[in-house]
């Protein structure tokens, strides 16, 4: 009976040496993209910034995704809305400021990510009308 008491504390204490040295969770890992925007169109003294960041505390699931699009100094009145799109697709709005700034935020939850920004991505402001604003 000693000797299967001695045999099976030695092989438990040899599990968990091998567990000990099995690779540990990934480090939290983040992504971040900046592209600068800049005005067209009568609009050349506007300038701004997208901002995609996402982090990923395991290697395939992203923890957190976020959009930022920050404008400022855009010539067109306080409250006119610039439809924001991004690859091509409408994903909001941002109503221009007194100071004719405007500030748009998306960030993931569970039903959809945020749009991501790679180095081919453009992200461009429309008017109402169609016409481009900033890009």
């Amino acid at each position: 009976m000693n000797r299967l008491l001695r045999a099976t504390l030695f092989g438990l204490m040899g599990l968990a040496v091998g567990l000990s040295v099995l690779p540990q969770s990934m480090e939290a890992a983040t992504y971040r993209k900046q592209l600068p925007l800049r005005g067209c169109r009568g609009n050349l003294h506007a300038k701004g910034t997208a901002t995609f960041t996402s982090s990923h505390a395991e290697t395939s699931t992203p923890d957190g995704q976020k959009l930022v699009i920050v404008i400022e100094n855009v010539a067109l009145p306080p409250g006119t809305e610039l439809l924001v799109y991004v690859h091509e697709s409408e994903v909001g709005t941002i109503t221009l400021d007194k100071q004719r700034n405007g500030r748009f935020v998306i960030e993931s939850d569970f039903r959809q990510l945020a749009p991501a920004l790679s180095t081919g991505s453009f992200v461009v402001l429309k008017l109402e009308n169609g016409t481009n604003v900033m890009w």
